[in-house]
C-alpha cells in the first residue's frame, strides 16, 4: 500500500493515513454511539413523562375520590338532607343547613356546594345561602341540571363559573361533579360540588419545569380540561393529529412521534377510566434531542482536528522520525521505569481495594491476583492488620505539600515493612492522608506490642514523625480484610483518650462500647449557672470534670459530650451578648471546627480552657468599663454639688440608685479614699480657686464651698494644705506681684 511513497516520506505517511485512520474510526463510532443515544434518550423520556403523568393521573383520580368524599358526607348528614324533602323554608331550619353546607365547602379543594330542590326550585349554596334558580348567578349550572341524565353521575364536567361580584369579578375554571336522586315524576334533587381546577395545575406546573414542551389534559372528546395556560381550557385539539392518534388508540397508555402544534414532538400518553380523560405531555424533538446533536457536532470537529493535526504533525515532525537508535533505547528504559512505577500503583490499589470490600463481596480472583503482584500473603492463611496513624496530622499536612507527605509515608512503609520482615510475612499499604497499613501473616503468639514501639521509635529517629500504632482483631483469612480495616479505624478514634505514640488493639477498645455512660446533665446546669454569674473558677472545674467522666467510655461518649457542652457554653454566651450588647468576640463556628480536629482528651480541655479564659478577660474588661463611667457619674455629682452642705455619700447614693454601703466600698477601692475625703478635696480646690482670683471673706468662701462653719473649712484646709486659709492667700498674692514686678 505504502510502497510508492517515498523512503524519505515514509514516516510522515504513515503518520498521514494513521490520522486519517483514526478520524475514520472516531466518526464511524460516534455515529453509531448517536443512534444508540437517540434511543436511549428518547426512552429515558418517554419514561419520565409516563412516570409524571402517572403522579398526575393519581392526583385526578384522587380528586374524584375526595368528591365522592364529600358527596358521601353530604348524604349522610341528616341535617343536610332536610333540605331535598322541604316543602317551604324554615329560617331556623335554614340556619343550621347553611351552617353544615359551610362546613363543607371549607375543603380545601373545594370551589362552592350547591343543593337543589327541585319542588322549591331552590338552590342551598356555601356562598350565597338560599336562592332561586332564576336569581342564581350561576346559571350554567342551572342549563346543566335542567337535561341532566343520573347516569352521568360523578362524571366531571369541565366548566367556567364566570365572573360575578360574590366571586370577586374572577372567571372560575372548575370541575363539577352532579349526584341527582329522583324523588318521584318530575322531581329530582341533586348535589353540585365544584372543584377548583387549582389541584390540576399546581400537579402540571410541578411535573413541568425542567424540561421543554408541555402538559395537558383532555376529555374523550378531544376537549382540554387541564392546562397551565388557563385561556387553554375547554379549547378542542380533537382535529389535530396527535388527539386523534390517543384517541382512536385502543391503548391506555402509549408513545409515539408526532406533531404537536405544527412542531414534531415526542408525545406520551396515559388515561383514567374513572374520569374519561386522556393526560398529554409533549416534547419537541428538536429540544430532546439538541444535546445529543451537540454532542454529535463535537465530535465531527474532534475528528477534523485529529485529521488536520495529523497532518500537521506528519509536516513538522517528518525530519525528526528518524532518530538514532540510542534515543530509541532511552525511550525503551523510559517505558520499563514506567511500567515498574504502574506495577506498583496497581499493586496499591488493589491492596487498597481489599481493604475496602466486605467479606460477602470478596473477589474471586485474589489469589491470582496475589501471585501476579508478589505478595507475601496467602488468602487463606490468619491474618491481622496493623494501622499506623500520624500524631499531630494537622501541623504535618501544614508544614509538608502533597508530595513530600506522600514521600514521608512511603518512607514510614520502608521502616514498617524492614522491622516486620524480621518477624513475618508482610505487605505494606499507603492509605493516604493519615495513616499507612501493613498486612501481616498472624502467628497468634508473637509480642505485638514490641513490634509496635520498635517501629515507632525508627520513625521518630529517621523521619522526625510520631505515630499511634493500631492492631486489628485476628482474622482467619484474608477476605475478612474490610471488616478488620473498619475495626482498626474504629479503635484508632481511642487515641483521644490514650495520647500520641500509643499502641491500642482494637479487641481492647471494643469492649469500651459496652460501657454505660451518663452525661452529668446537672454539672452542665451548674456550670452555665456559674458562668451566667461570672464564677469562671468554678465553671472551669466544672467542665473539666464533666470531660473527665467520660474517660473509661467509647469514643462516642466523648465527642457528644464535647458537642454539648459546646453549645452549652455558645448559648450562654449568646444570653449574655444580647443581655448586655457587649460581645465575647468569639468565632463559635470557627472554634467548633478547631475542637473537632483535635487528636486528644488534653488539648480538648486545654481548649475550653483558653475559651473559658477569654471570656473572663472580656468580662473583666465589661466590668471595669461599667465602673469607670460609674466614678465618671460620682465626679460630675460632687463637681456640681459641693456647695451643698448636706452632700455625702447617702446623697450621692441615692441619685445613683445604689446602696451607700456598697458604693463607699467602691469609691473606697477605685480612689484608695473615702466619700468623705473624696468630697473635701474637690471643696477645698474650689476653695484654693477663690482665695487666689477673689476679694471674698473666708466666710464666705467656707459656705460657697459647702462648708458648716469657719472653724471647721479652716481645719480641713489646713489638713489638706498645711496652712490657714489666709496664708495660703497671702502666699498667693505675693507670687503674684514677684511674677509681675519680674515682667
Amino acid at each position: 500500500m505504502l510502497r510508492w511513497v517515498p523512503e524519505k516520506h515514509y514516516f510522515s505517511s504513515l503518520l498521514i493515513y494513521f490520522s486519517a485512520l483514526v478520524s475514520l474510526v472516531i466518526l464511524a463510532v460516534s455515529y453509531i454511539l448517536y443512534v444508540q443515544f437517540m434511543e436511549i434518550e428518547k426512552r429515558n423520556i418517554y419514561a419520565y413523562s409516563e412516570e409524571s403523568l402517572s403522579q398526575i393521573s393519581t392526583t385526578a383520580d384522587n380528586m374524584l375520590e375526595n368528591a365522592k368524599m364529600a358527596i358521601s358526607q353530604i348524604l349522610l348528614d341528616k341535617e343536610i338532607t332536610r333540605v331535598f324533602y322541604q316543602t317551604e323554608t324554615d329560617p331556623l331550619e335554614l340556619k343550621r343547613i347553611g351552617d353544615r353546607i359551610n362546613l363543607i365547602g371549607s375543603m380545601p379543594f373545594l370551589h362552592s356546594v350547591y343543593l337543589y330542590n327541585s319542588k322549591l326550585d331552590l338552590f342551598y349554596t356555601n356562598q350565597q345561602a338560599l336562592i332561586n334558580s332564576a336569581g342564581f348567578q350561576d346559571q350554567g349550572i342551572v342549563e346543566l341540571l335542567k337535561d341532566f341524565d343520573p347516569s352521568r353521575n360523578l362524571k366531571p364536567i369541565t366548566r367556567v363559573i364566570k365572573n360575578s361580584t360574590v366571586f370577586a369579578n374572577m372567571d372560575y375554571n372548575v370541575y363539577t361533579f352532579i349526584y341527582t336522586e329522583s324523588m318521584g315524576p318530575g322531581s329530582n334533587n341533586s348535589i353540585i360540588l365544584n372543584i377548583t381546577d387549582t389541584w390540576m395545575i399546581n400537579a402540571i406546573s410541578a411535573m413541568d419545569k425542567s424540561r421543554e414542551g408541555g402538559i395537558f389534559i383532555m376529555d374523550s372528546g378531544g376537549v382540554l380540561v387541564s392546562s397551565i395556560y388557563k385561556d387553554q381550557i375547554l379549547s378542542n385539539v380533537s382535529r389535530q393529529e396527535f388527539a386523534q392518534q390517543i384517541l382512536q388508540s385502543g391503548d391506555s397508555s402509549g408513545h409515539f412521534i408526532g406533531d404537536v402544534d405544527g412542531t414534531r414532538s415526542l408525545v406520551t400518553y396515559a388515561s383514567s377510566d374513572a374520569l374519561g380523560w386522556k393526560f398529554v405531555r409533549y416534547t419537541p424533538y428538536e429540544d430532546a434531542m439538541k444535546e445529543i446533536n451537540r454532542i454529535r457536532s463535537r465530535t465531527i470537529l474532534i475528528a477534523l482536528a485529529v485529521l488536520l493535526a495529523g497532518l500537521a504533525l506528519a509536516y513538522v515532525t517528518s525530519r525528526r522520525l528518524n532518530r538514532p537508535v540510542e534515543h530509541m533505547t532511552r525511550k525503551l528504559l523510559q517505558q520499563s521505569d514506567a511500567i515498574r512505577e504502574h506495577s506498583y500503583k496497581a499493586k496499591q490499589t488493589f491492596l487498597r481495594q481489599l481493604m475496602m470490600t466486605e467479606s460477602a463481596s470478596f473477589p474471586k480472583g485474589t489469589p491470582k491476583k496475589l501471585a501476579e503482584f508478589g505478595c507475601k500473603l496467602d488468602a487463606e492463611e490468619p491474618v491481622r492488620l496493623l494501622l499506623l496513624k500520624l500524631d499531630r496530622f494537622k501541623e504535618f499536612a501544614r508544614q509538608y505539600n502533597s508530595q513530600d507527605q506522600g514521600l514521608l509515608r512511603f518512607g514510614m512503609m520502608n521502616i514498617a515493612a524492614e522491622v516486620m520482615a524480621r518477624h513475618t510475612g508482610c505487605e505494606t499499604v499507603d492509605a493516604a492522608d493519615d495513616h499507612i497499613v501493613i498486612l501481616f501473616r498472624d502467628g497468634g503468639d508473637a509480642d505485638l506490642e514490641a513490634w509496635a514501639r520498635e517501629i515507632q521509635l525508627n520513625i521518630r529517629q529517621h523521619l522526625k514523625l510520631s505515630v499511634t500504632a493500631v492492631f486489628s482483631p485476628a482474622g482467619t483469612r484474608l477476605s475478612e480484610l474490610g471488616e478488620l480495616y473498619r475495626a482498626s479505624r474504629e479503635a484508632a478514634s481511642y487515641r483521644v483518650f490514650t495520647g500520641w505514640e500509643a499502641v491500642l488493639f482494637a479487641e481492647e477498645t471494643a469492649k469500651l462500647e459496652t460501657v454505660s455512660y451518663r452525661y452529668p446533665l446537672q454539672k452542665e446546669e451548674q456550670m452555665t449557672d456559674a458562668l451566667m454569674l461570672g464564677r469562671m473558677e468554678e465553671a472551669r472545674s466544672l467542665c473539666l470534670s464533666i470531660l473527665g467522666s467520660t474517660e473509661g467510655c467509647s469514643y462516642r461518649h466523648l465527642h457528644l459530650t464535647m458537642f454539648r457542652l459546646f453549645f452549652a457554653i455558645n448559648m450562654v454566651a449568646d444570653t449574655l451578648e444580647k443581655a448586655s450588647s457587649f460581645g465575647f468576640e468569639v468565632r463559635f463556628h470557627e472554634l467548633f471546627a478547631e475542637l473537632s480536629e483535635l487528636e486528644r482528651l488534653e488539648d480538648m480541655k486545654e481548649k475550653f480552657m483558653t475559651l473559658f479564659r477569654h471570656m473572663e478577660t472580656r468580662m473583666g474588661e465589661k466590668k471595669n468599663a461599667k465602673y469607670d463611667e460609674l466614678m465618671r457619674r460620682i465626679a460630675v455629682i460632687i463637681d456640681s454639688q459641693f456647695m451643698k452642705e448636706d452632700l455625702c455619700l447617702d446623697s450621692i447614693a441615692e441619685v445613683l440608685n445604689m446602696s451607700p454601703v456598697y458604693l463607699g466600698r467602691l469609691i473606697k477601692k477605685y480612689t484608695s479614699k473615702s466619700v468623705t475625703d473624696y468630697i473635701n478635696e474637690v471643696r477645698i480646690e474650689k476653695a484654693e480657686a477663690m482665695l487666689r482670683e477673689t476679694d471674698k471673706r473666708i466666710a464666705a468662701i467656707a459656705e460657697e464651698t459647702g462648708f458648716t462653719s469657719n472653724s471647721y473649712f479652716g481645719r480641713v484646709f489646713k489638713k489638706y494644705k498645711g496652712i490657714s486659709p489666709n496664708e495660703y492667700r497671702a502666699n498667693a498674692r505675693h507670687s503674684t506681684q514677684e511674677t509681675e514686678e519680674e515682667e
